[in-house]
């Protein structure tokens, strides 16, 4: 009993005392979870779908040239039939995406990614919208979080079976404090195996000191990576590049049908043509990276860190993982919608939790 009232105590301070940002970050978490599906919407992402080819990277580039001289072009991607194409321009201070018609190259929308409401909820969830302090905050708060979620398993544990039935289910023909009770306690416990996995991630993120503590494990510290350099031509090309990134768009689109692509823009003498196949599900663990000389056109071969899922170390494998499974998209839709509903559970246990003491303190 002494070990429980124990684990009561630690539950009880760390729910006070984190309980505000805990919310925050819970809930704008649970709303950010469908980002897919609010972009979609706000940045009119949706297009008739046309029997043709798409535009060419050169006819991206002709329309922001015009409609957004100011930006520096940078990547274009190209999604299924149904969808916008997306440029990236970077703009001193900020960056833009540019949505566009994927078979007539019309700009449909230019967004500053840096504001807008939706960024605004991105920063509230990663920050608290204070900056790079808020951002320590945020860290320290899921690591906290992990204790109170192990806390509350342990304090709504049994100690018997017939204890055990009264704690799956909520009892609605009960007072207000009870049902309040009931909830936080029965609700907490369903969503707690959910959210520990998205702690867990966050707090992979959150620390330095876990990441290096898994590339050690990983052995990653002691992997060598090749370097994807192009090699400059003794005299320079009058050619124009961008006749090379439509001819590799085009054949990446033709050879991977079913994916999205995004091809980038190389900047630096060396830099390489980089083309990232991308499945549609969005999952970091599979997709794929090549490489190509801006100069030639030929693929880039090497050990690069960033390179096909197949051959990616077990560090960055994990890395991808835990990007996946912060946002449930490892399991797809069903995985969201859990993400989403543990989080907006766990927005509510500072709530309730804090009913649940000051009934206490009467």
């Amino acid at each position: 009993m002494k070990l429980k009232r124990l684990w009561g105590r630690i539950h009880l301070w760390i729910g006070l005392a984190v309980g505000i940002p805990f919310f925050l970050i819970a809930l704008s978490g649970a709303i950010y979870s469908w980002e897919r599906e609010i972009s979609t919407i706000i940045y009119h992402q949706k297009v008739a779908e046309e029997d043709r080819a798409f535009a060419s990277v050169s006819a991206l580039r002709a329309t922001m040239a015009k409609e957004f001289p100011e930006g520096d072009f940078r990547t274009a991607f190209f999604k299924d039939k149904t969808h916008t194409a997306e440029v990236l321009l970077y703009v001193p201070g900020t960056y833009y995406i540019a949505f566009l018609n994927p078979y007539t190259a019309e700009l449909i929308h230019l967004q500053d990614m840096k504001k807008g409401w939706l960024n605004y909820l991105k920063l509230l969830h990663r920050e608290l919208l204070l900056g790079p302090n808020g951002k320590q905050v945020v860290h320290w708060v899921t690591l906290l979080s992990l204790l109170m979620i192990i806390s509350g398993i342990v304090l709504w544990w049994p100690v018997n079976k017939m204890g055990r039935k009264k704690r799956f289910r909520i009892k609605w023909n009960v007072s207000p404090r009870r049902l309040n009770y009931d909830s936080h306690n029965v609700l907490g416990f369903y969503a707690s195996w959910v959210v520990l996995f998205i702690a867990l991630t966050g707090v992979f993120w959150g620390f330095e000191l876990v990441r290096d503590g898994l590339k050690y494990v990983t052995g990653e510290t002691e992997i060598s990576y090749d370097m994807a350099e192009s090699t400059p031509p003794a005299e320079a090309l009058k050619e124009d590049h961008f006749i090379l990134l439509d001819s590799l768009a085009k054949s990446y689109q033709q050879t991977y049908s079913d994916k999205f692509v995004r091809v980038s823009n190389p900047h630096g003498e060396k830099e390489p043509v980089r083309v990232t196949v991308i499945d549609p599900s969005l999952l970091l663990y599979r997709t794929d990276h090549y490489y190509h000389d801006r100069y030639t056109g030929e693929k880039l071969e090497g050990h690069f860190e960033y390179d096909l899922q197949q051959e990616t170390s077990s560090y960055h494998q994990l890395n991808n993982w835990v990007y996946d499974i912060h946002f449930g998209t490892i399991l797809g839709f069903p995985g969201r919608l859990l993400a989403c509903l543990g989080s907006l559970i766990f927005a509510s246990l500072p709530i309730t939790g804090f009913f649940i003491w000051w009934a206490k303190r009467g």
